[in-house]
């Protein structure tokens, strides 16, 4: 797959000195709310800094930026519309913010692409379904899982579907040609934590249309 439009950088923080082993020796409880940065519990519909973007305001891919600022945010809604709180191990869309403009035909929630032959993997991109959990829409749901206080990776392994197929996988990097995008792993996740925005995903959103 040609990635001709332009991509979505995420930013990761790596810390070369804390070994892999404790990143990813600590268990997952199930119900245990995901925390930001400062130790606050992660509350759907509220932006939080993962992702930085670059080029064309209707990117489709997502990738790792080598290095930058903080980007821009995603908001998370749960499967569990009744809970205003991300949770571990539940499922989740994950949606850039601001929304893409008007004239762009896809959406920013992230989904599972069709498995690319050229490259064996299966791409994390955009243009996935908001909310209505099933079959229809399984692509479009990720975990957080617990890597350590407050470290979490993504993971692909919907629930939304029980009789479905389906994939289950962590989110990891992989090689693109120069780009290092997200793609579903038999290995370890990538590590990384949430940082609050200050602003509202409706400020955000006015601020982008100015």
């Amino acid at each position: 797959m040609k990635t001709t439009i332009a991509s979505v950088f995420l930013l990761f923080i790596i810390f070369s000195v804390t070994p892999l082993s404790f990143l990813f020796g600590v268990a997952n409880a199930t119900n245990e709310p995901v925390l930001d940065i400062d130790g606050n519990e992660v509350q759907t519909g509220t932006p939080y800094y993962v992702v930085s973007p670059r080029g064309n305001p209707c990117p489709e891919v997502v990738a790792q930026r080598p290095s930058g600022d903080n980007g821009i945010p995603v908001i998370f809604s749960n499967s569990d519309s009744n809970d205003g709180v991300v949770r571990l191990s539940s499922d989740i869309n994950i949606e850039f913010v601001p929304l893409r403009p008007k004239l762009c035909q896809t959406t920013t929630v992230w989904k599972v692409n069709d498995y690319d032959h050229s490259a064996g993997k299966w791409w994390v991109i955009t243009d996935g379904v908001k909310g209505n959990p099933g079959a229809n829409t399984l692509t479009s749901w990720f975990r957080i899982e617990k890597v350590s206080d407050v470290y979490y990776k993504f993971k692909y392994c919907p629930a939304v579907c029980e009789t479905c197929p389906a994939l289950c996988n962590e989110i990891g990097r992989d090689f693109d040609g120069e780009m290092i995008r997200l793609a579903l792993s038999t290995g370890n996740g990538w590590p990384f934590y949430f940082k609050k925005v200050e602003k509202s995903a409706m400020e955000i959103q006015q601020v982008a249309h100015i």
